[in-house]
C-alpha cells in the first residue's frame, strides 16, 4: 500500500480512536515487538484492494489477445461435452480443466504438480482458468483426478488438439512466451485409444 503510517502497540492502546480516525485517510500499519502485525484500513481502501484478477493481467499479453479465438473454437464442442461432464461428477468445472490442460501444453509444464503450483501463484494462469484473485484452488487430488477423467475422453482431447491447430498454428508457435509441447499432446491423443484396448 502506498502512503501509510506506522504505530506501535503502546501507541495504539493510548491513541486508538485517533489512529482509527487517521486510518480513514490513509492505511496504518500496526507493529508488535518491532514487526508488522496488522493493518487498519478504511472501508474504501479495503474495497479498492479487492480487485478482480483480470485487473492484474496485461491487456496486450498474447494469451489475452488469443482468448476470444480459443473460446470461439471451444464454444459448441464444450457445450456438447457438458452433459458428459455431469455424468462423470467432476468437481472442477470442465472449462477450467480444458483451459488448464491448454496451459500445460503451451508452457511445457512437465507434470500436473507443476501446473497446480502455477495455479496457486501465477495470476495469468488463474485468470485463464477462471479463478478469482482470492479464490482457493481445488484440492490437488481432486484436480489431478478430474484432469485424468478429461484426458480419458477422446472428444475432449481432440478439442484441445483443435484449439492448438486452429489458434496456435503457424507463426504463433514461434512466440517467445509459448513453448508448445507436441510430444505431450501426442501422448494425450494416444491415451484414450490405449485405455480402450486395455478394457
Amino acid at each position: 500500500m502506498d502512503g501509510y503510517s506506522k504505530v506501535g502497540m503502546q501507541e495504539l492502546d493510548q491513541r486508538l480512536s485517533k489512529i482509527v480516525e487517521a486510518a480513514r485517510k490513509k492505511p496504518v500499519s500496526v507493529y508488535r515487538y518491532g514487526a508488522p502485525w496488522v493493518w487498519i484500513v478504511s472501508q474504501d481502501d479495503w474495497q479498492s484492494a479487492l480487485k478482480e484478477v483480470s485487473s492484474y493481467i496485461p491487456p496486450g499479453h498474447s494469451l489475452v489477445l488469443l482468448r476470444p479465438q480459443i473460446d470461439e473454437v471451444m464454444g459448441k464442442a464444450l457445450a456438447e461435452l457438458q452433459g458428459w461432464a455431469a455424468t462423470q461428477q467432476l468437481q472442477v468445472p470442465l472449462p477450467a480443466l480444458l483451459h488448464a490442460l491448454l496451459l500445460q501444453l503451451l508452457y511445457s509444464l512437465p507434470s500436473e504438480k507443476q501446473l497446480y503450483e502455477q495455479l496457486n501463484y501465477n495470476l495469468l494462469f488463474r485468470w485463464f482458468v477462471g479463478l478469482e484473485l482470492n479464490q482457493r484452488v481445488w484440492g490437488f487430488a481432486t484436480f489431478v483426478r478430474d484432469l485424468g477423467v478429461v484426458l480419458d475422453n477422446p472428444q475432449a482431447v481432440r478439442l484441445i488438439e483443435r484449439v492448438i491447430g486452429e489458434v496456435f498454428s503457424g507463426g504463433l508457435m514461434q512466440m517467445p512466451e509459448f513453448s508448445l509441447n507436441f510430444a505431450q499432446l501426442h501422448t494425450w491423443l494416444a491415451r484414450p485409444a490405449a485405455g480402450a484396448r486395455q478394457r
